[in-house]
């Protein structure tokens, strides 16, 4: 969550716009859009690495519980009660953050790429202003 807040703080100094930056931020915006694309699909590929990962750890539980217990469960079962575990539990929390974070992120997408019509409307603002 940490890197969610720092995002939020660096996205919400980005969106500062007023009359006397608007030109800049609107030359600036094409890098913008780049940078958190590039952070989306980063965050995306987290999420996938981060899932097979899970599903690798229980399946290699299963395969030792199965191994050395006398005791048989479905997988099903054994899936549920590997749930508990500490180290499956920790990346089960991993991979809803990143999901938040994605989710977060693209939502700064549409934010951005809807930009473009906000200084539009800002440019033509100023200029009624100016009148």
């Amino acid at each position: 969550m940490d890197l969610l807040i720092k995002y939020s703080e660096q996205i919400s100094e980005e969106l500062k716009i007023n009359s006397s930056n608007v030109k800049d931020a609107q030359m600036f915006l094409p890098s913008r859009k780049h940078f958190w694309v590039a952070r989306l699909i980063e965050h995306k590929r987290d999420l996938l690495n981060l899932k097979k990962k899970k599903d690798k750890l229980i399946k290699a539980l299963i395969d030792n519980k199965q191994v050395n217990s006398p005791v048989i469960l479905s997988k099903v079962n054994q899936e549920k009660v590997l749930e508990a575990n500490d180290t499956v539990e920790k990346l089960t929390d991993d991979i809803k953050s990143t999901e938040l974070l994605v989710e977060y992120l693209e939502k700064v997408e549409k934010i951005y790429s809807t930009m473009t019509y906000d200084y539009k409307n800002i440019v033509e603002l100023i200029k009624m202003e100016q009148m």
